[in-house]
């Protein structure tokens, strides 16, 4: 894994990890090993979608794993994903955290295929109707069909 990725992964990772509801979830899932969702609701004054959302994202981030046994999911630590970010930590608070890498200026090709790869993940394409025409704003949209509602009642009203 190279530098740049691990600190990607590493600064998703602490970025979901900086709501408090999910350092609970973490520390008591860490404290019992392996934890089910009906397990930490108790702790929590949410609903069950809510804490449902909060494992969800800590799924998708990797700093938990998920096994099924039956009908319940069981979570616990991913220690591979956390251990990287331990590992920063422990960087930083001794003052022994390497600079980042400069990027090598390999071959040309291989730098503007790194550069279309990072404007790719940036680029976001507008979202098109049916007939492929680009949609418009949705609050400019919900404005417009209101607008077409109110006119058809002014319509009906003054005949």
């Amino acid at each position: 894994m190279s530098a740049r990725s691990s600190d990607n992964e590493i600064s998703q990772v602490l970025s979901v990890m900086s709501e408090p509801t999910r350092i609970k979830i973490i520390r008591l899932i860490s404290g019992s090993g392996e934890l089910r969702s009906i397990d930490l609701l108790p702790e929590f004054e949410i609903t069950q979608p809510t804490l449902s959302h909060h494992l969800n994202l800590l799924l998708e981030n990797n700093v938990l794993t998920a096994r099924k046994q039956g009908r319940y999911v069981y979570f616990s630590i991913n220690r591979a994903t956390l251990g990287l970010v331990a590992e920063l930590m422990a960087g930083i608070a001794s003052g022994k955290v390497s600079k980042p890498v400069a990027k090598k200026s390999g071959s040309a090709a291989a730098s503007k295929k790194e550069d279309k790869e990072e404007k790719s993940v940036i680029k976001v394409k507008p979202e098109k109707d049916k007939s492929g025409k680009v949609r418009k704003d949705k609050d400019k949209k919900d404005k417009d069909k209101k607008k077409k509602k109110k006119d058809k009642k002014d319509k009906k009203k003054k005949k």
